[in-house]
């Protein structure tokens, strides 16, 4: 009887492969060939799945991307008090960013960076950061759309409170990304939810 393979596994396989050459060698400098021999398959095997490196990039990044915001949706509809909500908003972003680990972390900021090098869209549309800003304001106004009504929060722009919230969220990763033993996100977030809810919070 033929083997019957599971196309979703084989796929998991190849991109666990191609995460592993291109944090050893790189995006720019890794070759399909590479990922096909790390993953213990055939080069053809490689283009079953996909059609070039990028796109076992984007399928990669589209996974972690679509898994965090599932993981975020989930949590926010099991609670309803939005002090809460807000800080599951930090705790499990900064905690699947940590679980993707380090290597992915500086194979996303190459592969960001060459899309900028070489005004390539194609790139550049992969690692969408409008398109996830623009997921993460809507949430995070929402919540402190609801605190307001609540009386939790005292009334304000929602879009400039949560552009805030972004920003420093996104500071706190990238200084990580550049040197992880000076920051621990763990630490880091539970100052700046505090001094964030400090400032946003209704007095009586």
């Amino acid at each position: 009887m033929p083997k019957i393979v599971d196309k979703e596994a084989k796929k998991m396989e190849i991109l666990n492969a191609a995460m592993q050459v291109f944090a050893h060698k790189g995006v720019v400098k890794t070759k399909i060939i590479d990922i096909a021999t790390t993953a213990g398959v055939g080069k053809g095997t490689i283009y079953e799945y996909f059609r070039s490196k990028e796109e076992i990039f984007t399928s990669a990044y589209t996974y972690f991307s679509k898994t965090m915001e599932s993981m975020v949706q989930e949590a926010l509809s099991k609670e309803d008090d939005p002090l809460k909500q807000l800080e599951l908003i930090l705790t499990i972003s900064l905690d699947a960013f940590v679980h993707i680990g380090e290597e992915f972390a500086d194979i996303m900021m190459e592969f960001w960076a060459e899309g900028i090098r070489n005004k390539n869209q194609d790139i550049l549309d992969v690692i969408n950061l409008k398109g996830v800003y623009s997921n993460y304001r809507k949430m995070i106004q929402k919540i402190l759309k609801k605190g307001i009504e609540k009386g939790v929060f005292k009334p304000m722009d929602t879009k400039s409170t949560a552009s805030v919230l972004i920003g420093a969220l996104d500071g706190v990763m990238l200084q990580w990304i550049m040197d992880r033993k000076a920051i621990n996100l763990r630490k880091v977030s539970v100052v700046l939810l505090d001094s964030f809810i400090e400032g946003i919070r209704k007095r009586e």
